[in-house]
């Protein structure tokens, strides 16, 4: 009974002894765009360019040794010439089974170029990440309409928590 017991529990034990490691050189690349905006509350999108299996082959490890997918910093590129018109940004991550939640906000927005976001706390972003439909949402307020393309670049910083493979 022992020996079968043992031999049920023994890959789990292997994994929970494995060490666990942290890496931040990974990130998310944002290019979010959209037209014809008008002055209050608008939202730029884009499908998430990564997902949990590139993390885990860029790490070389296996998906199930990702363990959190933190934000250790988010950043977004504003034009300076856009910057009057921009009041506020809110970024946020929604999947087909996982409900939308905030990466970050700014506000207000005082000048253009780089801009970093306050984060929110705990995100984690491996269940999105591991869902079909991830989606970058980028929540935005205008002071007045906006009419030609409005383009929103940026990058997320990953802490990512996993399991060294043995």
């Amino acid at each position: 009974m022992r020996k079968r017991l043992f031999l049920l529990l023994a890959p789990f034990l292997l994994v929970a002894c494995g060490d666990t490691a942290t890496d931040t050189s990974q990130f998310v690349q944002l290019d979010l765009r959209g037209d014809m905006l008008f002055a209050g509350a608008n939202t730029l999108q884009m499908p998430a360019s990564i997902d949990a299996r590139n993390l885990a082959e860029a790490l070389s490890i296996s998906v199930e040794n990702l363990k959190k997918v933190g934000v250790k910093k988010a950043v977004l590129s504003v034009d300076p010439s856009k910057v009057k018109n921009l009041e506020s940004f809110l970024l946020q991550v929604v999947s087909n089974e996982q409900d939308l939640i905030t990466i970050g906000t700014l506000s207000p927005i005082k000048s253009g170029g780089s801009v970093e976001l306050q984060l929110a706390e705990e995100v984690d972003l491996l269940p999105f990440l591991k869902d079909e439909g991830c989606t970058w949402v980028l929540d935005l307020n205008l002071a007045e309409d906006h009419m030609d393309e409005m383009q929103i670049d940026g990058n997320l910083y990953l802490q990512i928590e996993y399991i060294e493979k043995n």
